[in-house]
């Protein structure tokens, strides 16, 4: 066995996964980290309680589901639960699968990787930018320089980081452009006027041009200014197209037959009403409002004028033309980075060159929101850094 030197690119999640794997599987780790601090994404995620993986972590809640396959048999989330009981974290799963640490802090999950690293020696070099990764033929050494000349020299090198996309652009990987992804709706604003702040229970669909429905979800939708968010929205956006309709059932659990009969019937008994007054104790009073608009009726309107089967039909279908996308800052994860097709799904090992893996948003790799993405994250990071330490010492993983 030979000393194996791995140096990783990029200190978050997938980056302080793969030095724990690494150093435990024997490699000499150097952790590079651009900016000031380690793991500064991680204390962000979950907002501030870090959801770390989720029981239906599958390799269908991803954009490249055969890519993924590999890694996930291998780290389903149970495998990466129990990676984080060693490190001495404790985790529960809260409703909705969600998986969460006991302490509902993210900055436990960044201290017990931080403290493993330096029980096994990884060394941490933040503020260290990187260039460029250099092969040289022959030496099986990768040299690793930054742009003010300074250089490290490494037996492998993990790519962790999503802005070292570029890193692996310079020694060939073919790379997808970066989109926001997980990222509210923006729409038409006219009929969600003086919706803002509001949140309703409901099923949503993205619909495109030709009818098809995208993609439907069901959970709390907010609304916003500029359009809709909230966690079922970040889903539906992965699946947005130009051009596209937001269809939104603000009671997925009646159907259009019954809600017309339950309308009706309202009509009936509550017809006394205004307008305005009508859905009081049903809805939402603003949404209620912006429903009414939708009909043509005005509050002050008596109910016994409104159309009980035009209500039903947009309570059940309230429709709002999609936008596009929101800002790249609003984003949880981005879709694009290196082309998976330069990568063995099993190694995360880089086809072009040799001793060069990649772990992490830098591939391109997005999954659901829920803890889906920091699912990828750890478990990507095990398997590269036990495949760059097998690579750098000569010993099989």
């Amino acid at each position: 066995m030979r000393e194996g030197r791995v140096v990783i690119v990029g200190g978050g999640a997938a980056g302080l996964a793969a030095a724990v794997s690494a150093a435990r599987s024997g490699a000499r780790v150097t952790l590079l980290e651009a900016g000031a601090r380690v793991g500064r994404k991680i204390l962000a995620s979950g907002n501030g309680r870090c959801n770390l993986s989720n029981l239906g972590v599958a390799p269908a809640a991803y954009n490249d589901p055969g890519f993924v396959s590999a890694v996930l048999g291998e780290f389903p989330c149970e495998s990466i639960r129990s990676f984080f009981r060693g490190l001495g974290l404790l985790s529960y799963a809260d409703a909705e699968g969600r998986i969460y640490p006991v302490t509902n802090a993210a900055n436990s999950v960044l201290d017990v990787l931080r403290l493993e690293c330096a029980h096994l020696g990884v060394e941490e070099r933040c503020g260290f930018e990187v260039a460029h990764v250099q092969s040289e033929p022959g030496s099986g050494v990768l040299t690793i320089f930054s742009p003010d000349g300074s250089w490290v020299s490494a037996d492998a090198v993990i790519v962790a980081t999503g802005g070292g996309a570029s890193v692996l652009a310079d020694i060939g990987h073919k790379q997808t452009p970066y989109t926001p992804a997980l990222v509210p709706l923006v729409t038409e604003q006219e009929p969600i006027r003086g919706l803002s702040g509001v949140r309703v229970r409901c099923a949503a669909s993205l619909i495109d041009a030709d009818g098809q429905t995208l993609a439907t979800e069901r959970g709390e939708l907010l609304f916003r200014d500029y359009g809709v968010s909230g966690i079922m929205v970040f889903d539906l956006s992965r699946a947005y197209v130009e051009r596209s309709t937001l269809s939104i059932d603000l009671f997925p659990d009646i159907e259009l037959a019954e809600m017309e009969r339950l309308l009706i019937e309202r009509h009936d008994t509550l017809g006394w009403r205004t307008a305005g007054g009508f859905f009081d104790g049903m809805l939402h009073t603003r949404v209620a409002q912006a429903v009414l608009r939708a009909a043509g009726a005005s509050s002050g309107d008596p109910a016994s004028t409104i159309d009980a089967t035009s209500l039903a039909a947009i309570v059940k279908d309230f429709r709002l033309g999609a936008v596009g996308r929101g800002e790249v800052r609003q984003a949880q994860v981005t879709r694009g980075g290196a082309c998976v097709e330069g990568f063995d799904a099993a190694t995360l090992a880089s086809d072009l060159v040799s001793g060069v893996f990649a772990a992490g948003e830098v591939l391109d790799i997005d999954g659901r929101c829920g803890g889906f993405n920091l699912h990828w994250a750890w478990g990507s990071g095990i398997v590269a850094g036990r495949g760059a330490a097998a690579h750098a010492t000569g010993v099989p993983a």
